[in-house]
């Protein structure tokens, strides 16, 4: 058994104790949060059992437990947040009941005592401004400037406390994230780091009252810190040193000579071609040639050429808190720019220029939203307003999209399309009809309206209120009926057209991401991590665990009351007849293509439902002993 200690905390009446995990079969966060803290009204956050060890890409920060966005059980990380966490000395938090007020809570460990505070604050004032910042941002530097001094005695590795914090979407929607700034130097540094999906801070400002999180300590030991038994593992292995194999699978994260590009961003938009969503996935009707004329002129030329220019030629990379060979956080002066946002948020809502994505990227950042979930509220919105489904006036709107590809002026266009995006994030916050998600919006407005706007929502539906708007890849397994979606937990290239071998690979996907995230591992180092973990977990700890089984059972568990819910959107089912069209364009010999096409073709709402039950059986199928 590994030992593991709990931080149980009352936020009610700010009690709180420490107790020893005696369970043989919690050897990771996951583990842990499933069991003991799948509920509503618990919050859970806590490290892997590697967050001491001196290995890149194990001081990640999993939050997880029930969702009020998807309505099941969800897992949320963030990168390097876990350094400071393990100077507490403990592997997991859970928090039960509500603060009185809203409040920050602060953890802190001296001398092996652990404390914990809260102290009242209302956000909303600070989220108004301080420093010349709002939102998150604002609320970040606020707890920063008024309690650092109280952790001037902890531990330092990549400063002396780490914050946690929201934004006002989590007061006002379900869609709210957590935030965090590693400290450099004594000051928070630009890199802001996520726990963005599963609307994660809501639940902790809703449920909890806690708007903030602040914790360091003094606790360290040397296990796992011993280079010559780690490269051991490595070396046997892969026959590298540790830090030689990490180079090679984080190559993408990093530079890629063969895109001349790096990290998600770069990579991505180059590798996507006619394969790129724009203009709220309306570009899945256009030809093969009219997306590639848009990712030439609009991506190639434009917004990734600004991007290669300012960020990766002069290498401004910086990691997500700790040491790291894969540096994959791309800067440009205050924003980070990954892929998915800058996807989500930029060409999908009609954006493909660099400053009007940071413009409406960082907006979207400061007041706290999960970032892909925004993108896919924003982008429907705009059609809804580019189609005349709905008037501008009745939200508060002052201005239509620019959303004809043909006579788009890439800079000017994209500067309207930007400002448009931060004025329907502010109707996202002040009309009710859109607090809970694009799902539950779209059926309020054609209720209201008596129009069909839910047919241009494109997101993943769990029962009768889940919502998750799927990664901004075209492919069909990240609309499966997964018990977890919007993450990466089933397959996500493009290369398997048979819906029920689909739903097979997403399981096997599923239980190998798990590895990453019950260690407590960024998924970027996933090219060691699966093959490795297993070995490095039994021979440190003297164990016995087949990780394949062991997270094929949580997986199984997981899945046992699965609710997700067939496709209620015109728009899905269109890409996925987009993906079939493309699929046989490219491989004309591809049987399962030729098959699923023509009954498509023939009624597509009865033969999507078919197509939606043969990933299902499928998943089905593969969670099976």
């Amino acid at each position: 058994m590994i030992p593991q200690k709990v931080l149980y905390i009352n936020a009610a009446n700010g009690s709180f104790r420490l107790e020893d995990v005696n369970d043989e079969e919690v050897i990771g966060p996951l583990d842990f949060a499933f069991r003991y803290a799948n509920d509503e009204d618990k919050f859970f956050f806590g490290s892997g059992v590697l967050a001491g060890s001196i290995i890149p890409g194990t001081r990640r920060l999993i939050f997880c437990g029930k969702s009020l966005l998807w309505k099941n059980f969800y897992v949320s990380t963030m990168g390097g947040a876990a350094l400071i966490f393990h100077h507490l000395g403990i592997n997991y938090v859970v928090i039960e009941g509500s603060c009185p007020d809203y409040s920050v809570l602060r953890l802190k460990r001296k001398n092996n005592n652990i404390t914990v505070t809260f102290e009242k604050l209302n956000p909303e004032d600070v989220w108004k401004g301080y420093n010349n910042k709002i939102g998150f941002y604002a609320l970040q530097d606020y707890v920063f400037d008024h309690y650092k001094q109280e952790y001037d005695d902890c531990l330092d590795e990549f400063g002396k406390l780490r914050i946690l914090a929201t934004g006002p979407a989590a007061i006002k929607t379900n869609m709210g994230a957590i935030g965090s700034s590693y400290v450099e130097a004594g000051k928070l540094n630009a890199v802001d780091c996520w726990a963005g999906r599963g609307g994660i801070g809501s639940k902790l400002v809703q449920k909890h009252k806690i708007v903030a999180i602040v914790y360091g300590g003094d606790y360290t030991d040397n296990d796992l810190r011993n280079s010559e038994e780690l490269n051991s593992y490595f070396e046997e292995h892969f026959h590298k040193k540790m830090l030689v194999e990490d180079l090679e699978v984080t190559k993408k994260y990093r530079y890629d000579p063969e895109y001349e590009s790096g990290g998600t961003l770069g990579v991505n938009f180059t590798k996507t071609s006619d394969w790129l969503f724009s203009f709220n996935y309306s570009s899945i009707y256009l030809t093969d040639d009219e997306r590639k004329k848009i990712h030439n002129d609009f991506i190639k030329e434009h917004y990734l050429k600004q991007f290669n220019e300012e960020t990766i030629k002069p290498k401004l990379f910086k990691s997500c808190g700790e040491s790291c060979v894969a540096v994959c956080k791309k800067m440009r002066g205050e924003f980070k720019k990954d892929y998915e946002p800058y996807e989500a948020l930029g060409p999908n809502c009609g954006i493909f220029d660099q400053r009007s994505a940071e413009k409406l990227n960082h907006y979207v950042d400061a007041m706290g939203f999960d970032a892909i979930q925004a993108g896919g509220l924003v982008s429907w919105f705009m059609e809804c307003l580019a189609k005349g489904l709905i008037r501008k006036e009745d939200f508060g709107i002052g201005l239509m999209p620019k959303w004809d590809w043909k006579s788009f002026d890439v800079v000017n266009d994209s500067a309207n399309n930007a400002e448009l995006g931060m004025q329907i994030i502010n109707a996202v916050l002040s009309n009710p009809i859109f607090n809970k998600s694009i799902r539950a919006a779209a059926k309020e407005i054609d209720k209201k309206y008596g129009v069909k706007t839910i047919n241009l929502a494109v997101y993943n539906a769990y029962d009768d209120e889940g919502c998750m708007v799927p990664n901004m890849y075209w492919a069909p397994g990240l609309f499966s009926p997964m018990p977890i979606m919007g993450k990466y937990f089933q397959y996500y290239e493009k290369k398997i057209v048979n819906p029920y071998e689909l739903g097979k690979k997403n399981v096997e996907r599923m239980i190998k991401e798990f590895y990453s995230d019950n260690a407590g591992c960024c998924r970027f180092h996933r090219g060691w991590i699966e093959d490795l973990m297993e070995e490095l977990i039994d021979k440190h700890f003297k164990l016995r665990i087949n990780f394949f089984e062991h997270h094929k059972k949580l997986a199984q568990l997981i899945n046992l009351d699965n609710k997700s819910a067939f496709w209620e959107s015109e728009r899905v089912i269109d890409i996925i007849i987009g993906f079939l069209k493309k699929t046989l364009a490219e491989v004309p010999e591809c049987a399962d293509a030729k098959e699923w096409l023509p009954r498509f073709e023939k009624d597509k709402w009865k033969a999507a439902k078919e197509y939606w039950e043969e990933i299902l059986r499928g998943i089905n199928d593969a969670m099976k002993d």
